[in-house]
């Protein structure tokens, strides 16, 4: 299993509003930690089983963080840096997460500490298995009822990617659950 962190801060990255709403408002953040029946109304959850489990995890009353958002996709057109799996066709996703504690949600030095013990800890699980993680702490602008609405507060959330890489879709899809679950486990164990 490959593992990685990284950090992306700048102007034009990839950020979050939270809690988000699309512009037509068609889609918006929905609560699992509240909702957790609302798993089976996300499109993606229901297509693949192996991530509606992990998003019941990672919003379980346990877990220090909640989901954002999530997308799961299926590419047979593989990078020159991903031939090292020897695969035809790899399976992917994303989720973003922000900590369950919003006293927890703005320190970039937390959350840069958060994901490399993440990827440490997966490099680390002792695998050759063609599964790749990466985390990254990305700028997120937090909303909340005691603001006005044109107000937010910047902090930070974690994108974590899955892939895993396989022969055929059957292979990809357990090595990406296999993925999942393993992040899943080591995210549970982030601690403040």
């Amino acid at each position: 299993m490959d593992a990685d962190w990284s950090v992306e801060l700048g102007g034009n990255d990839p950020a979050l509003e939270f809690p988000w709403a699309s512009p037509d408002g068609t889609q918006r953040f929905v609560d699992l930690s509240r909702r957790p029946e609302a798993i089976s109304a996300l499109p993606e959850a229901a297509q693949y089983p192996e991530l509606a489990n992990i998003l019941t995890v990672l919003n379980g009353s346990l877990s220090p963080w909640l989901t954002a958002k999530c997308d799961v996709w299926i590419e047979d057109e593989l990078g020159e840096a991903e031939e090292i799996y020897d695969a035809r066709l790899k399976v992917g996703a994303y989720i973003d997460l922000v900590r369950r504690n919003e006293s927890e949600r703005f320190s970039f030095a937390q959350y840069e500490k958060w994901v490399k013990i993440a990827a440490a800890g997966l490099r680390d699980a002792g695998t050759d298995d063609p599964i790749a993680c990466e985390f990254i702490v990305r700028r997120c602008w937090y909303h909340s009822d005691s603001r006005p609405d044109d107000e937010s507060e910047p902090g930070f959330y974690v994108t974590l990617y899955v892939f895993g890489y396989g022969g055929g879709e059957p292979r990809a899809r357990a090595l990406w659950a296999e993925g999942l679950t393993r992040s899943a486990d080591i995210l549970l164990g982030l601690l403040a």
